[in-house]
């Protein structure tokens, strides 16, 4: 079966019992699929190893569709010249040489992370909890002071919580790689 958007934008195959093809533009896919492409085809990878038994055809449907990218679990696995770089050379800047303003730390953030998204960028394990935890942290942070909401982080809230999180990490990760 196959579904199409009336705009003709994106479609969905049903091929077989378990599995679906979905294709459409950029904007279709950022709405169809949230997590990044890369992400959903590796989350189908697992997905088709887990029913292996049951729907053996998936395992080939999932090699012809790997993610383009590796997903990161270590800051020596991340491409330097990818996003994720630039997200952690900002958490560098900001929270140990000081050469990053709060409000630049937002923007260039934000940005970046944009960025590594689109590109398929994915991190896991105690890496991608870092990502995720200075994400909320910017959810919690406004750059505008007019715009502020009770609750919110200021500057220096902000830059305490990611100091501590990036100093956790990387203490957690220096004890990990102790013989």
């Amino acid at each position: 079966m196959l579904l199409r958007t009336p705009d003709a934008q994106g479609a969905v195959l049903f091929r077989e019992e378990g599995c679906a093809l979905i294709a459409g533009t950029t904007a279709f896919m950022a709405s169809a699929v949230s997590e990044g492409t890369d992400t959903a085809r590796a989350r189908f990878g697992r997905y088709a190893r887990t029913l292996l038994e049951r729907h053996p055809s998936l395992a080939s449907v999932a090699a012809s569709h790997p993610p383009g990218h590796r997903a990161w679990s270590r800051l020596g696995d991340v491409d330097p010249a990818g996003a994720t770089a630039q997200q952690l050379a900002l958490l560098e800047a900001f929270t140990e040489a000081g050469t990053c303003s709060a409000a630049e730390f937002a923007h260039g953030w934000w940005e970046a992370r944009r960025v590594s998204r689109t590109n398929g960028e994915r991190a896991r394990g105690a890496l991608g909890d870092l990502l995720d935890e200075v994400f909320m942290f910017l959810e919690d942070y406004e750059v505008d002071p007019d715009l502020t909401e009770p609750g919110d982080l200021d500057d220096a809230g902000l830059r305490t919580a990611v100091r501590a999180t990036w100093e956790a990490f990387r203490r957690d990760t220096a004890d990990r790689n102790r013989p």
